[in-house]
């Protein structure tokens, strides 16, 4: 009987010495995100070109404060010359001008980008740095600010009739419709006129495409061109299938837009790009954005996911055709998910690196994460977290102890 105790008592150690393995590597695996955001760390570490920084809310402003901070760094001491928003590229181009050459206004080109969660004080913050950076330096040591999405049409009609005259291009009469039924697509989503459209478009664009090629215009505009053309067409590829096709094509087309960003800019220029926690991941069942760029680019792709334990958040819902903001509080995180196991072994701030190293098989394992949805706090729309295998889907974690809300502008 007594080895049976013994037996017994050796297992039940064991099993808490392998529960108490997480909580040891992450004590002594976390790194504080002052003086340098932890991007100092991050970068000491690895030669990374493209770094994901996620979010697991778009309605934190601690989330956005830490990205902007870390870009800042990085920018200034890294080398780093572009920030990449999860928003249009083409209605991003207008902010893009802002930082380059001062035409219009931050507030202005956030709200071209026609998509509510980005209009915020934080991005105000980052886009008006940017131009401040930029004032006293040569174009081609500026920093830059592109969109890597392509659910939107209005920026590349608007370009493409703002162009017309550059390129010595005449829409004809079925090209100003068919440019109409584009902006009439961005507003209806309507599957069948999306396949009406992308039956027409390709005779278009190749007119276009010929045009501006033949023109007298720098590279710059010739490859910017010729990107919008394309995310007309990812626009409307994505609007014509289904949703599960739709947000497979949407990924596959984000991560293409990072790469028509580096044959605009140079294929050596590093980027910091911003998304959603969903979208940055690598891992491979998902065949999000951050999927695609690690199979392309390997380790210079680099998946930032963020986590957080309590604190306020941002939440939008739609009443009477407008959008509405509010303030919501999320409780401390419940005991058995990642956020849980941050703060009652770390407590405070700070930035984890997965790669290089043995981690615990606990973080091979599906773990409860924060993901918490654009829609939250709206009828239906509650939910908290995610299950999330850690060291298949990230190269590493921001962990915000109690975040605050984000500041509508």
């Amino acid at each position: 009987m007594k080895y049976l105790v013994l037996l017994f008592y050796l297992t039940a150690l064991s099993a808490t010495a392998q529960s108490n393995m997480p909580i040891d590597w992450v004590k002594e695996n976390n790194v504080s995100l002052k003086p340098s955001f932890g991007m100092s760390a991050l970068m000491k570490n690895h030669d990374v070109q493209l770094i994901g920084f996620g979010e697991a809310s778009h309605g934190q402003g601690s989330f956005f404060k830490h990205k902007i901070n870390s870009f800042k760094w990085l920018a200034e001491n890294a080398g780093y010359k572009i920030f990449a928003l999860e928003a249009g590229f083409s209605e991003a181009l207008m902010i893009n001008q802002y930082v380059l050459y001062g035409e219009g206004s931050a507030k202005e080109g956030l709200k071209y980008l026609n998509y509510g969660v980005w209009q915020i004080e934080e991005f105000v913050d980052l886009i008006e740095w940017m131009r401040e950076y930029n004032k006293e330096i040569p174009l081609v040591e500026r920093v830059r600010f592109y969109g890597f999405d392509c659910q939107m049409s209005k920026g590349g009609v608007d370009y493409l009739k703002s162009a017309q005259g550059l390129i010595d291009y005449d829409f004809d009469h079925s090209e100003l419709e068919l440019l109409d039924d584009l902006l009439k697509l961005q507003s209806t989503r309507d599957e069948r006129l999306a396949k009406s459209i992308t039956s027409r478009l390709p005779a278009m664009v190749m007119k276009i495409e010929q045009k501006i090629l033949e023109s007298d215009k720098d590279d710059t505009f010739k490859k910017t061109s010729l990107t919008v053309l394309k995310n007309l067409q990812y626009f409307c590829d994505t609007e014509s299938n289904n949703e599960r096709n739709n947000d497979l094509n949407r990924s596959k087309y984000m991560a293409e837009n990072i790469d028509n960003i580096l044959e605009i800019e140079g294929r050596e220029v590093k980027i910091a790009l911003s998304a959603h926690n969903g979208h940055i991941t690598t891992f491979y069942k998902q065949r999000e954005i951050g999927y695609w760029l690690k199979q392309k680019y390997g380790s210079r792709y680099y998946a930032l996911g963020y986590e957080f334990n309590q604190g306020k958040i941002l939440g939008w819902d739609i009443m009477d055709g407008e959008l509405v903001s509010r303030d919501l509080t999320i409780e401390s995180s419940k005991n058995g998910t990642f956020g849980f196991l941050l703060s009652t072994s770390v407590g405070q701030d700070c930035f984890i690196d997965f790669t290089g190293k043995k981690v615990p098989e606990w973080f091979s394992q599906k773990q409860l994460c924060s993901d918490i949805l654009g829609c939250y706090g709206q009828e239906g729309c509650t939910q908290r977290y995610t299950n999330v295998i850690l060291s298949e889907s990230y190269d590493g974690i921001i962990y915000i102890d109690e975040t605050e809300a984000a500041k509508r502008m």
